[in-house]
């Protein structure tokens, strides 16, 4: 499930980054942060991204899932931090 966490994600981040300027786009490295204040991603591309990742986690796999649950804020540390912390998170969903 890992090699397909990376590739929802990554396309998730092509569309995303289709429609920003320079400024704001993200990068497909693990360690991009996504949700810290060393992060270029506003909280609309953010928002945006997740919703493409349950799009795409739908139209490759036929599963539903919300990416943004309960679970997610009860986590350790958020999934959300990074662009690795999104995809450990996202196979977790798939599993």
């Amino acid at each position: 499930m890992k090699n397909l966490a990376k590739q929802i994600i990554d396309a998730a981040i092509d569309e995303i980054n289709d429609d920003q300027d320079a400024a704001g786009q993200i990068d497909k490295s693990p360690d991009t942060p996504l949700l810290s204040s060393s992060s270029n991603v506003d909280s609309l591309a953010l928002v945006r991204l997740l919703i493409a990742v349950e799009r795409l986690v739908e139209e490759k796999t036929g599963k539903s899932v919300v990416v943004v649950d309960e679970s997610a804020f009860e986590a350790e540390q958020s999934p959300f931090t990074t662009v690795g912390a999104l995809e450990r998170h996202i196979e977790t969903l798939l599993a």
